[in-house]
């Protein structure tokens, strides 16, 4: 009966699931994205600078000689309102992941909302394989997140100018000191 249901609409089950018919598609993303600045106020719209489409080079294995080099992209947006800010982390990018595919890539979602009683960002991250919580706080020009599963983790989004971010992933050792596990360097697309 499935497959019937699918024929007499004359579409795939990958239609349907991604939205093909009916413009789905679209009234998913129209909905999602109205009035997308209506709510965050401007001394916590600390996302306001990523709004947008970036390229991004990816490193890690930074203690390595040769440290890995991935080319990925980031997109950030407001939804719901704007109450939320909602990001995709591709790594390797669209079009990278055809002639240099790597077997731990990443495609991800965040969804992070503001906290007004803990003035912080509270971050979801998932991936097909994983989820993570994440605390997000300002310092100075800087966002810095702890990871709620592993707090000796730590991202941050450093430099941030309207065209380019630093992006690093820390881990705080028993000693205090810092070792950077990857880093990303990203610039908006035109």
């Amino acid at each position: 009966p499935i497959n019937k249901s699918f024929d007499e609409h004359n579409c795939s089950s990958k239609d349907l699931f991604i939205g093909r018919k009916n413009n789905m598609k679209d009234e998913f993303t129209d909905a999602l994205l109205n009035n997308a600045d209506k709510i965050i106020l401007e001394e916590y719209d600390w996302y306001a600078p990523l709004i947008g489409d970036w390229d991004f080079d990816y490193y890690d294995n930074l203690e390595s000689p040769q440290p890995r080099h991935v080319i990925g992209e980031w997109i950030f947006r407001k939804i719901l309102e704007g109450s939320i800010v909602q990001d995709l982390f591709i790594c390797p990018s669209r079009t990278e992941r055809i002639t240099n595919p790597q077997e731990d890539g990443e495609y991800g979602v965040a969804l992070r909302k503001f906290n007004f009683d803990e003035k912080c960002y509270n971050m979801v991250y998932s991936t097909k394989d994983y989820m993570i919580h994440v605390n997000w706080k300002k310092e100075c020009d800087k966002l810095v997140g702890t990871v709620q599963e592993v707090p000796d983790n730590q991202f941050i989004f450093s430099d941030i100018t309207p065209d380019s971010f630093k992006w690093t992933n820390i881990q705080i050792q028993n000693n205090g000191t810092t070792k950077e596990l990857s880093r990303i360097f990203a610039k908006r697309k035109k």
